[in-house]
């Protein structure tokens, strides 16, 4: 699907997300509407790299209903304080179709940002901004 993406160092500033849907450890929610729009994030991963940088992913399915506008985002959550993030950061826009399909994303912190305990939200929102699943990864860092 899409392409790791470096996430700048003021990310560490301003970490996650307005009404965090996830449970911690990598639990999760998915939706499927009367409507039949299919739309799940699970399996959310973090791999600590040999550079000291963590890539996090999670698996994403989307479709059941043409034409709808959903976005995947991330942000990061503070384990040891749960703060979440100010800022979510889109991962990928879908426009969905008739057939569900899915896919892994992925995104990665640099190491300079990995200095506390950190774990990374993903989460997948309609077109009218409301939620519909998320995922969280383990606990990743210094002390985790």
């Amino acid at each position: 699907m899409s392409p790791s993406r470096l996430v700048p160092a003021a990310v560490v500033a301003a970490v996650l997300l307005a009404g965090c849907g996830g449970s911690g450890g990598g639990g999760h929610e998915s939706a499927k509407s009367d409507s039949g729009l299919v739309a799940d994030v699970t399996d959310a991963q973090a791999k600590t790299l040999a550079s000291g940088a963590v890539t996090a992913s999670a698996r994403v399915r989307v479709g059941g209903t043409p034409g709808k506008h959903l976005t995947l985002e991330w942000g990061l959550v503070d384990a040891q304080q749960g703060n979440e993030s100010q800022t979510e950061r889109v991962v990928r826009r879908y426009v969905t179709a008739a057939k569900v399909v899915s896919g892994t994303e992925s995104v990665t912190i640099p190491k300079k940002v990995v200095v506390s305990p950190l774990l990374v939200h993903f989460v997948i929102y309609a077109p009218d901004g409301s939620y519909l699943s998320s995922a969280d990864t383990p606990v990743f860092g210094p002390g985790s």
